[in-house]
């Protein structure tokens, strides 16, 4: 048997351990929950809103400038209201007054002479066909000479051919007819000598051959020397009246007087009359009575200045804005004139970079004067964009690489608000976010609450 002691101590042990074990573990327990809660606590606590705490929040928001609020000030600061409409691409270029050279004629002499008088002056207004000049040539009057002889030489023609149609009585044809006439005697004679058997039928046949010859050579004659007179007649008559046209023709291109067929009125066969092409205003005289000129020398400029062209010079960048037929208008003289590009030059002006570009305008009453200078302005509307508005360029401010504008509360305050904006088109900017159609925003004076703005930050950090 074994020990007492050994069974007491061997089986006491086990158990004393078991229940020590589950009073740790229950302690554990209850203090781990205790500190669990002890964090919750402390954590709600320091994360408790408090009046102190919110006012650091909204001071610390104010330092942003999308949140800060700024009261009036004194400064002339203008208030514009946000829209959608787009502005207008204006463009306004130097430009001139010039003829349209559509309508430009020149008057000059196409033969060498003298002016004997001028009719008009610089500015008078000419009806087409009026008398503007007349001059004396030497080169006129020797071709009035040889009209008179081509017309001369035309009329002898037309008498030889009417003689050469009415003659009948030829040499060659008299000799022909003759020779005809005794063939055929002969014929009827040996005829009626062979029928009385007084002769043989040979004869008679010879008798027929020579009046076939006779008449042949007739017929022969009489075509052939005829019609070889007419034509060489006709063809003399058609070479004069060719000349007589031609001269006539050259004198009547050359302004000179002409003599009518059929009347013996007199005329200065020397004399060039120079009558206005069109009708219009005279913007050149380049002679005097008693000048000699040359031909092809111009001597008059005679424009209708109805329409008139204004000649715009667009630099090189602002091309691309131009096209035909877009609207323009024209500033002269304290007018505006409506008109439109019709034509745009390919090539740029190598010293300015600059391009002409033609604009065409009415000249109701002749009241614009051709060399006059102007301003062109170009209209070239944006298309709308219903996701953007359009305010001055003068009220968007940047701060710290942001776009900002001050809107004009309720209060009369003007709050900074951050936006996203586009390019500056004719001192508009378009404005894609943080702003609506219809807020009031600072244009004007901006500037003065942006300065306003960062003295006040800088206020707040010292």
């Amino acid at each position: 048997m074994q020990a007492p002691e050994d069974i007491d101590i061997n089986s006491q042990r086990p158990k004393v351990k078991h229940s020590q074990r589950k009073g740790w573990i229950l302690t554990l327990a209850l203090v781990g929950v205790a500190v669990f809660l002890s964090a919750v606590l402390w954590f709600a606590l320091a994360n408790k809103s408090t009046p102190e705490k919110e006012a650091e929040k909204e001071e610390a928001s104010e330092e942003t400038p999308s949140t800060v609020e700024l009261k009036s000030d004194q400064a002339d600061i203008k208030v514009v209201t946000a829209s959608q409409n787009p502005p207008s691409a204006k463009l306004r270029v130097a430009g001139s007054v010039e003829a349209n050279e559509q309508q430009v004629q020149q008057v000059s002499a196409l033969a060498t002479g003298r002016v004997e008088n001028v009719n008009v002056i610089l500015g008078d207004e000419v009806r087409k066909g009026m008398l503007l000049l007349k001059i004396e040539s030497p080169q006129v009057a020797e071709m009035h000479g040889k009209l008179h002889e081509a017309e001369t030489k035309l009329k002898l023609s037309q008498v030889n051919l009417e003689r050469v149609k009415q003659a009948a009585n030829r040499v060659a044809v008299l000799k022909a007819k003759a020779a005809l006439d005794e063939s055929e005697s002969t014929l009827k004679r040996t005829k009626q000598l062979v029928s009385e058997g007084l002769t043989a039928g040979k004869d008679l046949i010879a008798a027929q051959s020579d009046f076939e010859k006779s008449k042949a050579e007739y017929n022969f004659q009489k075509d052939i020397s005829l019609n070889r007179e007419v034509s060489e007649a006709v063809a003399e008559l058609k070479t004069a009246e060719t000349e007589a046209i031609h001269l006539r023709d050259s004198l009547k291109v050359l302004n000179a007087q002409l003599p009518l067929h059929g009347e013996g009125k007199e005329h200065d066969i020397s004399t060039l009359e120079l009558r206005s092409p069109i009708s219009g205003v005279v913007l050149e005289r380049l002679v005097n009575p008693g000048a000699g000129v040359e031909a092809g020398k111009p001597l008059l400029t005679i424009a209708n200045t109805s329409t008139l062209w204004v000649i715009a010079n667009v630099p090189e960048k602002d091309l691309p804005r131009i096209r035909l037929g877009m609207p323009a208008q024209v500033l002269l003289e304290g007018r505006t004139i409506s008109g439109s590009v019709s034509y745009v030059d390919p090539r740029l002006n190598e010293d300015t970079r600059t391009a002409r570009v033609r604009v065409v305008v009415e000249n109701i009453g002749n009241k614009i004067h051709v060399g006059s200078f102007a301003q062109v302005e170009f209209q070239n509307p944006l298309p709308s964009s219903g996701s953007s508005v359009f305010v001055p360029a003068a009220s968007v401010q940047t701060i710290e690489n942001k776009k900002i504008v001050f809107v004009k509360t309720a209060d009369g305050t003007f709050k900074v608000r951050e936006v996203r904006s586009g390019e500056e088109v004719d001192e508009m900017i378009p404005v894609f976010e943080g702003l609506k159609t219809g807020e009031r925003i600072a244009a004007n004076g901006s500037f003065v609450l942006k300065s306003k703005l960062l003295k006040n930050q800088m206020g707040d950090e010292d």
